[in-house]
């Protein structure tokens, strides 16, 4: 029996999913994961906390190196990856060291968009998305009195709590009059700014970085921040010693570009995974499908199963010709997520669609005393979306209702009350 190779570039949320859902029965007789971080896989999800001192980089560390013996797995830090020979069905190292594969997966995630403005080359200018960024920050922390966060979506009101609850005076720029405006209207935006506020943030809407401005010493460090407030064209200065970009990202897509794969936006897959490279996959923040690419944890999630049960399938020693397509895989589909976000205690829950429109009746309940604020949306009275502010007992039951697309007709006059209710 010939033997199976799997190689994995990249050693985030990803690929450690994979790897997971692969289990120990899977058709390789080795797998070479490769990372071009120094450390084991973590959880990013926790960099926030990390970044808070809420908890350890050992304790975000999920697995021991005898997981991965069981499971046949081998890390190899430190391999920043050069080319893929996709010919021969190599991958090469800049290190020099070379991985056949058999099957070849793209888990390199993404990049933080730095958008380019005067001063943002600057050493004390750092994204929000890697081990890396949040050690850059917390080697600086005795340095810094004020720091600028630009970007109020989920990462960026979370690298703002984080830094704040170390002492530092934090500035919150955003573009959009609405915080996390992908996830939040006007009204949800208003009472996570009143507890942004209340934290001691100084939240700013409805603005935008112009430049950085240096001194002018080799290491070119920033020193302020000149932006202006789109509206009425006004510009301010504030002075700052760190700014952290949490304005998007960039999926790291060009290795395989440069290995002649298809991309766009991301690497361009099909519903199982596939690229346009026979043998080669790719999934997570990386990839691209039907036009859309990726920056939630569920997705990813939902793509790593769909591939681990197509490799298994596909790479199985009795296996001698490609899959049969038309044979019941699952396969991913595009579909509403739940969002979450606690911040200074309050939960901030979203899914589906926030905003009404003109085939849409809403229902709503505000306490603003309390901060609670929960609004469902109903088309032909099945729930299509929902958010919940304050109180998110509720919400993974919302998520259900809209999942299972059932009637809640006969639920409706206690429907905003939760499930004990009803």
């Amino acid at each position: 029996m010939a033997s199976k190779t799997l190689v994995i570039i990249g050693n985030g949320l990803a690929a450690n999913r994979v790897l997971e859902q692969l289990g120990e029965t899977h058709p390789f007789n080795a797998i070479h994961v490769l990372s071009d971080e120094p450390v084991a896989h973590y959880n990013r999800i926790m960099l926030s906390p990390l970044l808070a001192g809420e908890t350890t980089l050992n304790t975000i560390t999920p697995h021991t190196e005898a997981w991965y013996q069981r499971k046949l797995i081998a890390v190899y830090l430190n391999q920043n990856v050069a080319h893929i020979d996709t010919d021969r069905q190599q991958v090469i190292c800049g290190s020099g060291n070379r991985f056949a594969y058999d099957a070849l997966i793209f888990a390199t995630g993404s990049r933080s968009f730095i958008p380019e403005i005067p001063g943002s080359e600057s050493t004390n200018v750092v994204g929000f998305r890697s081990l890396h960024d949040v050690k850059t920050i917390l080697e600086r922390l005795a340095e810094i009195q004020h720091a600028t966060v630009i970007g109020a979506g989920l990462l960026g009101v979370e690298a703002a709590t984080g830094l704040r609850s170390h002492g530092i005076q934090v500035t919150l720029l955003h573009r959009n009059p609405v915080l996390m405006n992908r996830q939040l209207d006007a009204t949800a935006s208003a009472l996570l700014k009143k507890e942004l506020l209340n934290r001691g943030i100084d939240v700013r809407t409805g603005c935008s970085p112009l430049e950085l401005c240096c001194d002018d010493a080799p290491a070119r460090q920033i020193n302020g921040i000149i932006f202006e407030q789109t509206d009425h064209h006004i510009r301010q200065h504030q002075n700052t010693d760190l700014v952290v970009f949490a304005t998007g990202i960039i999926a790291n897509k060009e290795l395989a570009d440069n290995a002649g794969i298809h991309c766009g936006s991301g690497i361009q897959v099909d519903a199982l995974m596939r690229t346009s490279h026979p043998h080669i996959y790719a999934l997570g923040e990386c990839c691209e499908f039907n036009g859309n690419t990726y920056g939630l944890v569920a997705p990813i999630w939902e793509q790593a199963s769909v591939l681990a049960q197509y490799l298994r399938h596909y790479y199985q020693p009795c296996q001698q010709s490609p899959v049969n397509t038309a044979e019941p895989l699952p396969r991913y589909q595009e579909q509403h997520h739940l969002t979450k976000l606690k911040v200074s205690g309050v939960d901030i829950h979203s899914l589906g669609q926030f905003e009404p429109d003109s085939s849409t009746e809403v229902l709503q309940l505000l306490d603003e005393h309390a901060g609670i604020y929960k609004k469902i949306l109903l088309r032909d009275d099945r729930i299509v979306g929902a958010l919940c502010v304050g109180d998110a007992t509720d919400s993974h039951w919302y998520y259900e209702l809209m999942q299972q697309g059932d009637s809640v007709t006969a639920l409706r006059p206690t429907l905003l009350f939760g499930k004990a209710y009803c």
